[in-house]
């Protein structure tokens, strides 16, 4: 193809076929057709826009990296501002940083015209949250597909979110050296970063800007709403958290009621959390035990007198959250309750099969004493044993479905007394399955002790399948109980500090809130309304 002929734009969009080719993400291609006519890749479109932004916008890295020397020299302030934009809303970040190191002033640049309705990178870094995206969905996949989901796509998003953090840092590096009126008005124009990334759960992004800026925790909305009543409200714990470091400061920010509601941030907890956040775990009766816990953890770090604070429609907050969660502890009752009724009767069965067991001896017995024929026998000692333990714990199983189903389901209950019943009586459930197998097996073992054993060795293994089936179904929901009953406590866990420089480190501009010795220390208490 002649070079002419590649610089030729369609008449709809005024676009060139590296335009096309960008869009495709077909490197190839566009070398070939860059080897012809490397001008092609500074020809614009009828919107103005270059090749390499096509090729941003539809996240091919391959392509931009390609297109990115061959044209950084004729992109206006504007193409870089843009780029910069479109690399990070699709998550090109090792680019952006590329970028950004070759203009250092796009970290503070906002056009001129409609200067404060234009949003700049930290605002879309502020709506980025990679976290959800690092391991695998705990209600998505098999059991199997969840914990040895390790492959390219985990490598890939550990690698972005580092990227990520990167790039805000080297941002806002940038943007803390300005005076503290320009600050504001780019972190708080056209709207408040730092509630986005809160209403987000970006606890890395935040951490960053609080740790070289720590009067960011004075700021609330037009509600009086501070970044931990957002992260009460989205129910993000690693934002929350935060709250433990900051010292007497939290004592004041909590006091902050909600303009038109009067609702505190106990309120705010007492209310049903989003529907994303109660999916994090399964089962309404989970979800009724983690909304408990964060009810419960909140309300630790108020005042006593605000816990039975009404707010303008007279409701205290424990009013409030037994409103907003009616329908849930409806739906966590039916769930526990059809869970329980199901595992017992497999258990009812168990028991009725191994009961029967016991009294029908593998080969009979001695007429004489009435002692077993195969009573020395290893196999016959496994079954008898087994046989035992399998009743055992079936009897039990049942017993504690069956107090399941007779449980008052007072709210509290479902913080710790159903969950671990449950929990004890899915154990009890899989031990009697696993021992019922085993009895099974050891009757064939008995009868072809030397002679045919591979016939016992066989039955063993087909047997097997059912209970393997059976536990891999379960499985997963013995690991969830277990997790939310007793991992989950550690859910606001106070950590490693993360708000705090190292020793040695200097805050890169004076605060109204000085850093000492891990904690923060209140200097003013100016107005925190922005």
């Amino acid at each position: 193809m002649k070079p002419e002929n590649l610089a030729k734009q369609n008449e709809k969009k005024k676009c060139t076929a590296l335009v096309f080719a960008a869009a495709s993400g077909k490197v190839e291609l566009a070398r070939e057709m860059m080897d012809h006519n490397k001008k092609i890749a500074t020809i614009r479109d009828e919107d103005g826009s270059l090749p390499i932004q096509m090729a941003a916008s539809l996240g091919h890295k391959d392509m931009v990296e390609y297109l990115y020397e061959p044209t950084k020299n004729s992109w206006k302030a504007m193409d870089r501002f843009n780029l910069l934009l479109t690399l990070v809303e699709t998550e090109l970040y090792d680019v952006a940083l590329q970028l950004l190191g070759d203009y250092p002033q796009l970290a503070t640049y906002r056009p001129k015209r409609n200067r404060e309705k234009a949003v700049t990178a930290l605002h879309l870094l502020a709506r980025k949250n990679l976290k959800s995206s690092d391991f695998p969905n705990p209600n998505q996949g098999g059991f199997l597909s969840r914990r040895f989901n390790l492959g390219d796509k985990d490598v890939e998003n550990k690698r972005k979110k580092q990227a990520m953090k990167l790039l805000v840092e080297r941002i806002w590096e940038k943007i803390v050296l300005l005076e503290e009126s320009e600050i504001l008005e780019l972190i708080m124009k056209p709207r408040p970063l730092i509630f986005d990334a809160a209403k987000q759960g970006n606890f890395e992004f935040l951490t960053i800007l609080i740790r070289e800026y720590p009067d960011l925790v004075w700021k609330v909305d037009e509600k009086f709403c501070s970044i931990f009543h957002y992260a009460v409200s989205e129910r993000h714990e690693d934002v929350f958290k935060l709250i433990y470091e900051i010292g007497a400061i939290k004592d004041i920010i909590v006091l902050s009621q909600e303009k038109e509601t009067g609702n505190n941030i106990l309120h705010l907890a007492g209310k049903l959390a989003p529907q994303d956040r109660l999916n994090i775990v399964s089962g309404a009766a989970l979800q009724m035990q983690r909304e408990l816990l964060w009810f419960r953890e909140v309300k630790n770090v108020i005042q006593s007198s605000f816990v039975e604070k009404e707010n303008r429609h007279h409701e205290t907050p424990r009013a409030l959250f037994t409103k907003e969660h009616k329908k849930l502890r409806e739906e966590g009752e039916k769930w526990m309750k059809d869970t329980a009724t199901s595992c017992m009767i497999v258990a009812t069965l168990i028991a009725t099969v191994v009961f029967a067991a016991a009294f029908t001896v593998p080969g009979g017995t001695k007429g004489e004493t009435g002692l077993p024929f195969f009573d020395k026998k290893v196999s016959f000692q496994i079954f008898a044993i087994s046989d035992a333990i399998s009743l055992v714990s079936s009897s039990a199983s049942i017993v504690n479905f069956l107090s399941i189903l007779t449980s008052r389901y007072a709210e509290e209950d479902f913080l710790e007394l159903l969950p671990g019943k449950l929990l004890f009586g899915l154990l009890t459930l899989f031990i009697s399955i696993l021992t019922m197998m085993v009895v099974f097996s050891t009757t064939f073992f008995i009868f072809f002790n030397h002679e045919r054993l591979w016939i016992a060795v066989l039955v063993t293994v087909f047997s097997s399948f059912p209970v393997i089936l059976f536990i891999y179904q379960h499985i997963q929901l013995f690991i969830d109980v277990l997790r939310s009953t007793y991992v989950i406590n550690s859910l606001f866990q106070k950590g490693k500090s993360s708000l705090f420089r190292k020793e040695g480190e200097a805050s890169k501009r004076p605060t109204k809130t000085d850093l000492c010795n891990g904690k923060l220390t209140i200097q003013c208490t100016c107005s925190t309304n922005v």
